[in-house]
């Protein structure tokens, strides 16, 4: 027993000999190469559902996720222009089903008779582990970076920034980059060949193409595809970004064989000290006459920091789809309260609220793991959301 437990201290001493301990806020780094990072956001939601189903529940209370993660990084120096990059970032689910024993969502969704699409947060298990941002590449420092793998598209990256509420209940993908709760302009694609370039004057340019659907899919009428583009310019306070994306064939929920669905977005935003204020215009329009899924829509979202404390105020309005018969159109308020306790743990309380119209199901929070809810058409769902953010 003596020698089992010499040789777990060696090792033990040899792994810590091989870790930096990095300062307050910063991720630590093993081996001088690989940075470990993450994120824990964890929030209790309160949602009021307005459910008209007879018999339904009328309020839900759960703990979300909000894309919290785990991930690694690497590099290493190739020469004095060229490096290799990696990168596994992993999605950890905090909340789900309470035991693992589920078999799928819809056994978890016979849970809640509300009428109501279930929380979309439930999951085949507590301990589901997705994958995120994960990629190998090449980055130069005067030709750009190259990666292979799986990475938010370039249309996504380029308002990100612009959302005063991202990875909560009042993030703006409830509106943006959304028809009728469906989410399909906000993606994390696989099989992506992706090029940033350096930045040059404030202005950089970024391309992805994924190429899902082309490995083993024969329809002769095309197989799936996605591409995006993005172009940003940042200097100073303002931040100015456009971008445009593309699915064909049936890759994603809202473009079907035959036809495409194009997004393009213009953004801007203006940083004045503790004010901020953002501001993004969107047009979904795909290939069929009269459509409901061609919409516009806008986002504004403010904040304003006052010592330790922030607060935020966003509006977002979907317009109505391009199908005359249809009322589809819908609004998002979120006001809220950050207080941050340092650079790396921050609390807030927020209130959203979506309205829609009588044929329109938008709902509350982000595509991602974690942190959504979908009513029925016609009903307009709020939330109170708890939440506390930590990073390392």
């Amino acid at each position: 027993m003596k020698k089992v437990l010499a040789a777990l201290a060696v090792i033990a001493v040899s792994s810590f000999g091989s870790i930096g301990f990095a300062a307050e806020g910063e991720a630590p780094v093993v081996k001088g190469t690989i940075e470990v990072y993450g994120a824990a956001k964890l929030s209790v939601d309160m949602i009021t559902t307005d459910a008209r189903t007879a018999g339904s529940d009328n309020s839900l209370t759960k703990v979300s996720t909000n894309s919290s993660r785990l991930g690694f990084k690497g590099k290493e120096e190739l020469s004095d222009n060229l490096s290799a990059v990696m990168q596994i970032e992993l999605g950890i689910n905090y909340d789900g089903s309470q035991t693992s024993t589920v078999a799928s969502v819809s056994s978890a969704t016979t849970n809640t008779t509300t009428g109501a699409t279930t929380v979309n947060t439930k999951s085949a298990s507590i301990d589901k582990i997705t994958y995120r941002n994960s990629y190998a590449g090449l980055s130069s420092k005067t030709f750009g970076m190259l990666l292979f793998g799986i990475h938010d598209t370039p249309y996504k990256v380029s308002t990100g920034s612009l959302d005063a509420f991202g990875d909560t209940m009042g993030d703006y993908n409830a509106i943006m980059g959304n028809v009728n709760g469906t989410s399909d302009f906000d993606l994390r694609s696989k099989d992506t060949i992706m090029y940033t370039s350096p930045k040059v004057g404030g202005v950089q340019i970024m391309a992805q193409i994924s190429t899902t659907g082309q490995e083993s899919d024969t329809s002769t009428v095309g197989n799936k595809s996605e591409h995006s583009f993005a172009a940003s310019y940042s200097g100073g306070p303002v931040y100015v970004a456009l971008a445009n994306e593309v699915h064909k064939n049936g890759y994603g929920s809202l473009d079907k064989l035959g036809y495409n669905i194009e997004g393009t977005k213009l953004g801007a935003g203006v940083t004045l000290g503790g004010t901020k204020v953002g501001l993004v215009y969107e047009a979904l329009k795909d290939g069929v006459s009269d459509s409901k899924n061609t919409r516009n829509a806008l986002y504004i979202a403010a904040s304003q920091k006052l010592g330790d404390e922030t607060i935020k105020i966003a509006y977002g309005k979907a317009d109505d789809g391009k199908d005359p018969n249809t009322k589809t159109g819908a609004t998002l308020t979120t006001v809220g309260v950050d207080h941050s306790f340092s650079k790396r743990t921050t609390a807030y309380v927020l209130y959203a609220k979506t309205n829609n119209d009588a044929a329109a199901a938008y709902g509350l929070g982000q595509s991602g793991a974690g942190g959504a809810y979908t009513p029925k058409a016609g009903e307009s769902p709020s939330v109170i959301a708890f939440g506390l953010n930590h990073s390392f």
